[in-house]
Formats: C-alpha cells, structure tokens, sequence
C-alpha cells in the first residue's frame, strides 16, 4: 500500500480519508448484504436447535404415553398393595375378586461342600445348569483359587442370572469355605445344579446328594376366591384373564383376603388424553412463535420470525394435521373428532369434556387401537416426527446447508476483504500520483511567475 501524508503536498486534500470514504461507500452494499444473510442463517440455525428440542421432548411426551396400560378402559386396584399390586389390560372385565398368598415364588441358592483355604484346582469345567435346563460350561484354569472359580462364575455366568459368592466362619477360619451360587430363576424344579469335570472340580458338585440347598426353587401359591392356585413366577399372568398379579408378602395369619377390584377407567384415559394433549400443544406453540409476523406498537412495520415462511417447518405442520386428521378404519374410535378433541384456530388442540365422557361411557375399549401399536396414532406421530429430528434427518440436513451457508459468507467477506486493500491501493497510487503532477504543476507555474516577475524588474530598469 502506498505510504503518503494525510494532506497532499500538491493538492492539499485528505488523501487518507478520501480513499477511506470511497473504499467504504464500495464495499457497504456488500457488507450489509452479508450481515443480513449471515443474521438470517444464525437465526435459522437457532430456529431449528428450538425445534428439533420441541420435537423431541414431543416424541418423549408420546413414548410415556403409548402403552396399553395408559388406554385400557377398566382399571385394577388392590385393597392391600403391600401384599400384591395388580394391572389390567384389555381383556379384563369389571368385577372384584378375594386374594390369599400362602407362598412367594423362590429362586434356587446352594452351597457346595467345605474347600480348605488353600486349595487349588487343576484346569477342568463347572457344569452349571437350572433345573433340566441345558447346562452352561464354566472353563476353569490351571491352579485356580476358591476365590478365581468365584470369578469365573460371575463373568461367564453373568447372563444367566446366576451369581456365586465364598461364604466363610470368621470365627473358625480353620474351617474352610463354602461356594455359594445364587439364581434368579424362580419357580418348583429351577434348582441350580453343578458338576464338576476333571481338576478336583467335583468337590464344588452341587445336586441333592452333594453340597446343600439353602433356598430350594419353589412356585408362588395363593388362592383366588378360595381356588388355590400357583405360579412359577411371582408375577402372575393368566390366572384371571387381562389382569396381572404383582405378589409381594405372603398374606399373615390371621389377616383377611386383599380385595382385587377392576372398574371402568375413565378418570385415567381423561389424564392420558390430556397429556397428549398438552405435549401436543406445547409444540405447536413453539412451532408458532418460529413462524408469527408481528408488528411493532403504534406501526404498520411487521417482523418476520426466524422460520416464517420456511418450507421444512411448513411441510411439518402438514405432516402433523394430516395424522391428527386421519379417520381409522373399523368400528369404534375413528378419530379424534369422536372424542371430542379438536382444534383451534391457532393450531392448538382442545378437549370437549361433556363430549369427551360420553365417548368413554359408550366406547372407551376403542382408544387403545386408535392411539397405541404398531398403526396407532402415536406411533405414526412418532415414525414422522423422527425423520425430522433424526442423524442426518430432515433438520440436520436443513442445519448443515445453513452452516455451509455461513462458511460461504466467511469467504466472500475475505474476498471483498481482499478486492478493497486492492481498490485502496489503486485509489492511493491514482491519487499520489494527481497530487503529483499537482505539484509539478504547481512548481512550474511558481517558475514562471518568478521569472516573469525577473523579466517585468528587469525591463522597469530600462
């Protein structure tokens, strides 16, 4: 860049700022036009995290809800919860029923015999099986403790659901130790059982002449209106169609039967309707101050928000009254218009109570199909919505050309940065040289009056 003074010798003027001045009045229109772009992409971008967030909590909001449970039309209830909790699905029908629990479901848990401390075993195999179940082997390494056939049970067993511990006297540590396995698996003929093979192993053997039970694996028995039942499992599925028994404590004596309950459930499928409901309308708020045109008080001038008009979250709100809109097939629940849920004029939904109670009253076994499975409505709802919020979804690929955008303005901004340091140096070469020729021309003419002043003293004389 040339090196001048501020004020030319020749002309006078300001170089400096002049090329300053001219510079910027070339380069404004572009820069205002980069900031604008660059303004809108930031906000589009923050638009869209907004977005993607309200859609996500929205999807969230649906996954609690779309279950059976949260749209059955009859709910279970048990006078003593302490002793067993009860849930109905949609089989069940209403009536009460007389509960006793005479014995929990148990799972296995055996001891082998007594291992000195310092016992060691040569590499051989744990057979360890449930029941008649087919046995799992456990390899066993050469010189291995109590404490590393413990560990070899934990890992390889693991996903067994079986478990081996080292019980042992403190107070007699000359007696030696015992090893303990432990088993989820409940429920009669679930005992565990060990073999040993090779490596001493078979002093670890468990099965009913070796080693000892100190849980056997037993079924839960109880009696429902006075028929006695069991259960290999302490949760308890089929005794009575579409209710599940949760048995917890085996009923004292002396204490009376808990009454199981089940009626209709219409003060439920109301909270779940309105959860829907509200998740439902917290996005569409969102959705709408992203897409609203203000206008400032006491102005015509409107605002655009940072999506207004943006066809991605267009397409959305297309997407969203389209599945809110759909009619089912069958009998039954059809649409939301059935149960008295519509929508307003901003996009929110909303609940008629009065038409919302007669719907349940007439129909209430019908919400499950219509909201919950595979071809309910919140499954539908949540299939669209995670094409948006998805890796390399519909948002994330709006976000990325966006952010290709910025790189893109970073760029023209370095070379419009480059084209004005090219402009100022050729504005302050045109302009050194004016002042230049300025001067010579402001030298020569100082020249000449000198010499005609010379000439006219000279010619006075004569």
């Amino acid at each position: 860049m040339a090196t001048i003074t501020s004020t030319g010798i020749g002309s006078g003027l300001n170089i400096n700022e002049l090329v300053s001045v001219m510079v910027d009045a070339q380069a404004a229109p572009k820069t205002a036009q980069l900031d604008r772009l660059k303004a809108s992409t930031d906000s589009s971008i923050s638009a869209y995290g907004q977005l993607t967030s309200a859609l996500e909590a929205f999807t969230a909001s649906l996954k609690e809800i779309n279950t059976a449970s949260a749209f059955t039309g009859l709910k279970a209830s048990s006078s003593n919860e302490a002793l067993a909790k009860v849930t109905a699905g949609n089989d069940a029908v209403a009536g009460t029923y007389q509960l006793k629990v005479t014995q929990l479901a148990s799972a296995s848990r055996a001891s082998s015999g007594v291992i000195a401390s310092s016992q060691t075993f040569s590499a051989g195999t744990l057979n360890v099986s449930i029941g008649d179940k087919q046995s799992v082997a456990v390899e066993i390494a050469e010189g291995a403790t109590l404490e590393d056939v413990r560990q070899a049970i934990n890992t390889q067993l693991k996903d067994q659901g079986i478990t081996a511990n080292i019980m042992s006297n403190p107070g007699n540590p000359q007696e030696g130790s015992r090893l303990v396995l432990s088993s989820t698996t409940t429920g009669e003929g679930n005992d565990i059982r060990v073999e040993g093979v090779g490596g001493g192993l078979a002093a670890l053997n468990v099965n009913d002449t070796q080693g000892s039970y100190l849980t056997r694996a037993a079924n839960a028995e109880f009696e429902l209106d006075g028929v006695q039942l069991s259960s290999a499992s302490n949760t308890v599925e089929g005794a009575v169609s579409g209710l599940t028994f949760e048995l917890l404590q085996v009923t004292p004596e002396g204490e009376g039967a808990a009454t199981i309950g089940v009626s209709g459930n219409k003060e439920g499928l109301t909270e779940s309707l309105q959860k829907f409901v509200d998740a439902y309308n917290k996005l569409v708020t969102v959705t709408n101050n992203l897409t609203k045109v203000s206008t400032t008080e006491g102005s015509t001038t409107t605002k655009a928000s940072a999506l207004t008009g943006d066809s991605l979250l267009r397409g959305l709100n297309n997407m969203l009254r389209s599945e809110l809109n759909k009619v089912a097939e069958g009998a039954g629940v059809q649409s939301l218009y059935d149960l008295g849920i519509s929508t307003t004029r901003t996009g929110t939904l909303e609940i008629d109570k009065n038409r919302l109670s007669d719907a349940l009253e007439q129909n209430a076994d019908g919400l499950v199909n219509f909201f919950t499975g595979k071809e309910g409505l919140f499954s539908r709802l949540e299939s669209q919505v995670n094409a948006y919020t998805k890796y390399d979804g519909i948002i994330q690929t709006q976000t990325k050309s966006l952010n290709t955008t910025l790189g893109n303005i970073s760029k023209q901004r370095e070379d419009l940065d480059l084209r004005m340091a090219a402009l100022e140096t050729s504005l302050f070469a045109k302009f050194n040289a004016m002042d230049s020729l300025v001067y010579q021309l402001n030298s020569t003419g100082n020249s000449l009056l000198s010499s005609l002043e010379s000439l006219n003293k000279s010619l006075g004389k004569k």
